[in-house]
């Protein structure tokens, strides 16, 4: 296991866990922002180490579960179900962060506020197709008793979470992902 942690000040987590938690990720319907990957990463890490010291190598835990999808899962929890619930000048806080955030110089993209908390916005020409016409702009949104989502801005369409901390620089990481979706850099993750 190649500790990335002892002789530096660099993260706290090993390059093979990091790979095993983002592989799990890979599989899943789910968007994790990169700090949220780095999480999960970090308690694989100390997974491993714990394990070692009962003679279990990290190769050890593949024959009985996935400890990488595991620790994304226990992670992940933590941003998706937050105690206690938010309250709504928290969200529209958060709101306003990721709108300041995509509509940045870096990010460059048009959004404007939604009346429930949450971001619309505007499709480019590689967004992927949605909504009943295949036009439809973009949602965000975070809720008091749940983490951030997106989806195509039409009734009935698909929902993805988007896991990520409830804190302006998840609120960065979550446009940084939007910006990705809309300008098609990212695969849909509305067709997993």
């Amino acid at each position: 296991m190649t500790d990335t942690s002892a002789t530096t000040d660099g993260p706290a987590y090993t390059t093979e866990a990091y790979a095993a938690v983002e592989k799990a990720a890979k599989g899943r319907r789910d968007l994790y922002v990169p700090s949220v990957l780095e999480h999960a990463a970090e308690l694989l890490t100390a997974l491993w180490a714990a394990g070692e010291q009962h003679g279990v190598t990290p190769g050890d835990w593949d024959w009985s579960t996935s400890l990488g999808a595991a620790a994304l899962d226990v992670v992940s929890r933590q941003y998706e179900h937050p105690k206690p619930e938010r309250h709504h000048q928290e969200l529209n806080t958060l709101v306003r962060h990721l709108l300041d955030a995509l509509t940045s110089e870096e990010i460059g993209l048009t959004a404007t506020l939604l009346s429930y908390p949450g971001v619309l916005v505007e499709r480019g020409p590689q967004t992927p197709h949605g909504g009943y016409h295949g036009d439809a702009d973009v949602e965000i949104r975070i809720y008091s008793d749940g983490g951030w989502t997106f989806s195509f801005a039409a009734e009935g369409a698909s929902v993805v979470s988007i896991i990520a901390p409830a804190s302006q620089a998840g609120a960065s990481q979550v446009a940084e992902i939007v910006r990705a979706f809309v300008r098609g850099e990212l695969a849909n993750p509305f067709l997993r």
